[in-house]
C-alpha cells in the first residue's frame, strides 16, 4: 500500500504530540488546516528555541514523549555496542554488576526516570556513560548518591 499525503500529516502531527509539541486537541482535530497551521507553528518555535539556545535542542532537552524516549533508549543501545560490541563483552571486561546497571540505564532512558549510583560503587557505570558521545545527556538520567 502507498504512503500517502494523508499518511505522512498524521504521522507529522503524532510525531509532534508523541514530543509534547502540540497538544491533543490539535492531534485529534478532524479539520487538517489547523493540524498545519499548529504544526508549522511548533516547529517554527522549536526551531527558534534551537537557535537562540543551542543547550536547549530537542536532543539535549528531556524526553518528554513515548517516541522521544524510545527514539533516546535505541540511541543509548547504540553508542553502548558501538563502545563494546556486545552486551557479553561488557560482563567480561567490566563486570555483572556494570553490565546490570546498564540495563537499568535502558530502561530509565526508556521510562524518563533514573538511576542510582552510589559511591564508591563495585559499578563502572559512570565510566561506561562519560565514554559515550552523548555522555551529557546520558549523565541526566543519573542520580549520584555518595554514601
Amino acid at each position: 500500500m502507498p504512503y500517502s499525503c494523508s499518511d505522512f500529516a498524521s504521522n507529522i502531527v503524532n510525531h509532534l504530540f508523541d514530543n509534547g509539541l502540540i497538544p491533543a486537541t490539535v492531534a485529534g482535530s478532524d479539520n487538517l488546516e489547523y493540524q498545519a497551521t499548529e504544526a508549522m507553528a511548533a516547529i517554527t518555535d522549536l526551531a527558534t528555541r534551537a537557535a537562540a539556545s543551542p543547550a536547549l535542542t530537542p536532543r539535549s532537552a528531556p524526553a518528554t514523549g513515548a517516541a522521544q524516549r524510545q527514539a533516546r533508549s535505541a540511541q543509548f543501545m547504540t553508542e553502548l555496542l558501538d563502545a563494546h560490541e556486545t552486551l557479553t563483552a561488557i560482563g567480561e571486561q567490566k563486570g555483572v554488576r556494570t553490565l546490570a546497571d546498564c540495563m537499568y540505564m535502558l530502561s530509565a532512558v526508556q521510562k524518563g526516570t533514573q538511576i542510582e549510583v552510589h559511591h564508591p560503587t563495585e559499578s563502572e557505570i559512570l565510566d561506561i556513560i562519560q565514554s559515550l558521545p552523548s555522555a551529557t545527556l546520558w549523565m541526566t538520567y543519573v542520580h549520584e548518591v555518595t554514601e
